[in-house]
């Protein structure tokens, strides 16, 4: 059976790390160990500003290095994503500073016992018909209320610091940028106008291309040029602002496997499968644990298969508070892949989209993340 490499525990050279090393940098007492080597990047800057690129991991910046030529010629050094290295899970992460068994947004879809289904709890949407939840009835986000968090910019501001997140048009509403140029000019403002000291700029590509057209599509290409051409013009445009690029993950090409060509496999759950293709959660059947733990690896020998009792001993979610519906939205075995396939359960979603590209599973492609520095 196969198992998860030794770097996958690492907790210090990950996300988590250097949003602990932010932390502290500005006079915030961090809530895990910071990386040392990101420490000795920020000494002495007042003004720290990180792009992040939606599953722009180092394998992914590796594909195209001629459109990549800025980013990559500042290569400082590499970080972990989160188990699952998926967005929910790992921005969320580096913004709080927290692993996702301390936030409780450990992936997509989430089985939220209260609703009875897994919630895509991005769009709060239901993971099996699609349909819009509004479990408050404000319009509001359901996570935010089920398992809030506090991220970097309230953190930071509590200490004095003139800090901020912005976030692509729609997910930072109206006014935010809309192109990688108007990312550039929203961060110039911020620092130049606002007296601002510490800002998060999030975009969602090349990831949202990348799931559309696979992770080589000549679309990939240019939102690279794109962002090398910002990041460019931002560090030019501002010599005293530390400036650091990075991912939250990256992606893969991958391939579909349905739960429902498996009856033997399908047979044996109580529930859909939540969390991530690439880090599927099951509910078996108390009866049927035996028969999943042994039909699954033969089955499927590209995952790694855990009982909970071993996804809670080994950290696999990460170390620290526990968030106290993190063990409620975990079934008996998580299945993480190792290698290219994805899952999908046509029993509980037919008309479920496959996508080209994705994440979310352990391989080093999906895993590594790279960080660049400029004016230094």
């Amino acid at each position: 059976m196969k198992k998860l490499d030794e770097n996958f525990f690492e907790r210090r050279k990950t996300l988590v790390g250097f949003s602990s090393s932010l932390l502290a940098h500005f006079n915030v007492t961090p809530f895990h160990e910071t990386d040392p080597e990101v420490d000795a990047l920020l000494k002495g800057h007042k003004k720290v500003c990180v792009f992040l690129f939606d599953g722009a991991g180092k394998y992914n910046l590796n594909l195209f290095p001629k459109a990549n030529r800025y980013l990559l010629s500042h290569s400082a050094c590499e970080i972990n994503s989160t188990n699952p290295p998926t967005t929910a899970a790992a921005t969320n992460a580096f913004l709080t500073g927290k692993w996702p068994m301390e936030t409780g947004w450990i992936g997509w879809s989430v089985y939220i016992p209260e609703l009875g289904f897994p919630l895509n709890i991005f769009p709060d949407t239901n993971s099996l018909n699609g349909r819009k939840v509004d479990y408050f009835h404000d319009g509001s986000h359901f996570m935010d209320h089920y398992c809030p968090i506090k991220k970097l910019d309230a953190l930071l501001r509590e200490k004095g610091v003139k800090a901020k997140l912005q976030h692509v048009a729609p997910l930072g509403g109206k006014d935010s940028f809309k192109t990688f140029k108007e990312q550039g000019e929203f961060a110039t403002r911020f620092f130049q106008e606002e007296g601002g000291e510490f800002l998060y700029s999030y975009h969602d590509c090349p990831d949202h291309h990348m799931h559309q057209y696979g992770v080589g599509h000549r679309k990939i290409k240019n939102d690279y040029k794109q962002i090398n051409k910002m990041v460019e013009k931002f560090v030019k445009d501002n010599p005293d602002v530390l400036v650091i690029t990075m991912a939250d993950h990256g992606l893969i090409d991958v391939e579909y496997k349905d739960l429902a060509d498996y009856p033997e496999i399908t047979d044996c759950l109580r529930g859909p499968m939540s969390i991530e293709g690439r880090n599927a959660n099951f509910m078996v059947k108390e009866e049927r644990k035996e028969d999943f733990a042994k039909l699954f690896p033969s089955r499927f020998p590209d995952f790694v298969l855990l009982t909970k009792e071993e996804v809670l001993s080994q950290g696999v979610f990460g170390v620290g508070e526990e968030n106290e519906h993190f063990q409620g939205f975990l079934g008996d075995f998580l299945a993480i892949a190792v290698g290219k396939t994805i899952l999908q359960n046509s029993l509980d979603n037919p008309d479920k989209f496959r996508l080209k590209g994705h994440h979310a599973g352990q391989t080093l492609e999906e895993r590594i993340i790279n960080l660049s520095v400029f004016n230094r």
